[in-house]
């Protein structure tokens, strides 16, 4: 395979028209390589199409393609300077099978013809009658239902070889949009879409298997600019985090997954699963969406109820998990508590529940009243307030999926 060819000057060489062809087959060549080889082929900027309403037609429209630039799998950069109309047939592409009203892809392809603009070379034709220039112009064809579904499969030509021509000969095809027409040859465009049988516009991207931020952050986003509610991607930053969430109205990314630098992974809101689920390790977190955790025991008067194992203060504040508390007085049925001062002797106290009841913080109030000196002849005691004990149930339960 022969390498390529610098073109070298000195002092006193006589330079023929190929000596200088080859500076600039040189230079486009290698930008052909860069292209096809660390970036894959599609569009670059711009090349819009939009659709408005055909003078003279209620149902015909005037297709559009917007200025921009593109580059096709050979490598070859293909430049639409100014907007382009296509209305009629007679502009120079050819409607297979005419009464297929199947959505057609519209393509771009380069095409190079002798410069006309005035000024493209000193004194005119050179001596042979050739232009000094060539104009790397295009051409947009409309291909017949179907015909975007091997676009993918453009083969670059070998790296020996410049751009323009794939292997096989053939012209390299980017996709632009999709048109459907209708009336026959003599008809015209009805509509224009952006996809047909899962396939779509083709951008130029980057073939790596590193790509570096030079600031410390790399940002991914599905557009240009952010927008608000769109999913994206941040890696690096302050903690070194790798954050997936969605972009706010200010253009800043609120993480609902985190990875963290030392390895721990945080979730925030709700998560879905469908199929099965595997962890390896153990589940901090274990409430799913419509679970309910249990927490029991016995509690004494003053005490704030534990919530259950894993249950945050924070998901009860903000309704992720909604608690039910549930407390029943624990009473003695042999006589009153000897050491708050009450007879314990027989059945001479009897117990009633003055109070039980759990505040928005969860803590107990438990107050028993007992009635002493019940027993035998002796005359009743004074009634004594004492804080008494509850058996508790809480139950948390997780917020259902909407």
């Amino acid at each position: 395979m022969p390498a390529p060819l610098r073109p070298e000057f000195h002092e006193g060489q006589v330079l023929a028209a190929d000596d200088l062809s080859a500076v600039v087959r040189y230079g486009r060549d290698a930008a052909a390589r860069h292209h096809r080889y660390l970036h894959s082929w599609g569009i670059s900027s711009g090349l819009e199409v939009s659709e408005r309403a055909r003078t003279g037609s209620a149902e015909y429209k005037t297709v559009t393609v917007g200025r921009g630039t593109a580059v096709d799998a050979s490598g070859r950069e293909i430049v639409v300077p100014a907007p382009v109309e296509l209305s009629t047939p007679d502009q120079g592409f050819v409607i297979t099978d005419p009464d297929d009203t199947r959505p057609r892809p519209l393509m771009l392809m380069w095409s190079d013809r002798p410069s006309t603009a005035p000024g493209a070379g000193s004194g005119g034709c050179s001596g042979s009658g050739a232009a000094p220039r060539s104009e790397e112009g295009f051409v947009l064809v409309v291909g017949a239902p179907g015909d975007e579904l091997d676009l993918a499969e453009q083969a670059p030509p070998a790296p020996d070889t410049g751009p323009d021509r794939l292997e096989g000969g053939e012209r390299g095809r980017v996709l632009v949009a999709f048109v459907t027409w209708g009336g026959g040859q003599d008809g015209g465009f009805t509509g224009v879409l952006p996809r047909a049988n899962g396939v779509g516009r083709r951008y130029a991207g980057v073939l790596a298997d590193r790509v570096s931020a030079r600031g410390g952050t790399l940002e991914l986003a599905a557009e240009p600019r952010p927008v608000a509610g769109r999913v994206g991607m941040r890696i690096g930053g302050a903690d070194g985090s790798l954050d997936v969430g969605r972009f706010n109205a200010a253009g800043s990314l609120a993480p609902a997954l985190r990875v963290l630098g030392d390895g721990s992974t945080r979730l925030q809101g709700d998560v879905t699963v469908s199929g099965s689920l595997t962890v390896t390790g153990p589940v901090r977190s274990p409430l799913v969406s419509g679970s309910v955790l249990a927490q029991s025991g016995v509690a004494t008067h003053g005490v704030i109820l534990p919530l259950p194992p894993q249950v945050t203060e924070d998901q009860v504040a903000s309704g992720e998990v909604t608690v039910h508390l549930q407390v029943t007085a624990r009473v003695q049925t042999g006589g009153g508590p000897a050491e708050g001062g009450v007879d314990a002797s027989g059945f001479g106290a009897l117990p009633v529940v003055l109070r039980c009841e759990v505040d928005s913080r969860r803590r107990l109030t438990c107050l028993i009243t007992w009635y002493g000196g019940l027993g035998g002849a002796r005359q009743p005691d004074p009634p004594r307030v004492l804080p008494g004990a509850v058996d508790y149930l809480v139950l948390a339960a997780a917020r259902p999926a909407p």
